[in-house]
């Protein structure tokens, strides 16, 4: 479930943390990105129900019609086919997502957003296309509905954002990835069979031992590697760079130097991706240089020497 890239970013988020409180405790440290991770999972399960609520709320308000001492023609002969789309209804009989809705992973407490989001989905073109065509959906109509859904509509959310930063400050970054993750378990939906198995947190053990192994390196070293920045940040003013920068090139130097098997280049490209999203305008160039010349440095005192298939004679070049 849990890329390398996001990997990276919850270490560059709680290493972050520990700077700025100088509080270095490892395990401490530890704990927390490993809480922040699993939090992330439980914003796939949210998230993932969120059409099961939203089906919810239309059906409550088809039975109010319907219980009406004068319906109208509508309110006696509604619309069915958003409540009886069949990706929910595999989402709704999912066991995970019961399990996890019983545990209080649910809308129940936000049906005011949930009445909210539902009547801003009745406009929304796809949505009245797929409710006023002239067939009957199919399977894979209904998929494309849901599909198109968390394509428009969560990222874009503002009132979703303010709504889960009130319920965890691991959650309002999160919402762009794991709505992809979802979009990639719906690409995998067939007709006439469950939701398919849900992602694990990593994908295997070395995702896992990468985190915490890359956390710890910056922990153990950071104020060796910080005294690096100082040496070969000699045309740069020092005072006005910024805390993210400094972070992120030690957070670099560990990964090349405990994570042998990466190469140079993907640390390079990884950290400043990152820089272009959590710094300054002009970060991306200074992280870059300093990074790969402390790197070129520590490889030349044998501190970082990478293992691999066409590592070795890369390193060479």
């Amino acid at each position: 479930m849990l890329s390398r890239r996001f990997i990276r970013v919850k270490v560059f988020k709680i290493l972050f943390s520990s700077v700025h409180s100088q509080n270095f405790d490892q395990a401490g440290a530890e704990k927390e990105l490993l809480a922040s991770l699993e939090k992330t999972r439980q914003l796939y399960f949210l998230l993932l129900s969120l059409p099961v609520a939203l089906a919810h709320y239309a059906q409550d308000r088809i039975d109010i019609g319907l219980q009406k001492y004068q319906p109208s023609d509508q309110e006696i002969h509604p619309n069915l086919r958003f409540v009886n789309n069949k990706v929910i209804a595999a989402l709704e009989q999912d066991k995970d997502l019961l399990r996890v809705r019983e545990h209080g992973i649910n809308w129940a407490a936000h049906r005011g957003y949930v009445r909210k989001l539902y009547e801003q989905l009745k406009e929304d073109p796809y949505f009245v296309d797929y409710m006023n065509a002239l067939q009957e959906p199919g399977f894979d109509d209904d998929l494309n509905l849901i599909q198109l859904f968390f394509c428009n509509q969560p990222d874009d959310d503002q009132d979703l954002y303010n709504l889960l930063e009130d319920q965890s400050l691991y959650w309002a970054d999160d919402i762009a990835y794991v709505c992809n993750v979802i979009l990639a378990q719906l690409a995998g939906m067939k007709a006439g069979m469950g939701f398919p198995a849900h992602p694990s947190l990593f994908n295997n053990q070395e995702d896992r031992d990468f985190a915490t192994g890359l956390l710890a390196h910056s922990l153990i070293h950071y104020k060796e590697y910080a005294s690096f920045i100082e040496k070969f940040a000699q045309n740069w003013d020092l005072e006005r760079i910024a805390g993210t920068d400094s972070i992120l090139i030690i957070l670099g130097i560990s990964e090349a130097v405990a994570f042998p098997q990466i190469p140079i280049k993907v640390t390079l490209n990884e950290i400043v991706e990152i820089s272009k999203y959590y710094s300054t305008e002009n970060s991306k160039m200074f992280v870059n240089g300093i990074l790969d010349k402390v790197i070129k440095h520590l490889t030349q005192e044998g501190v970082v020497s990478k293992r691999g298939r066409g590592l070795v004679e890369k390193q060479k070049k």
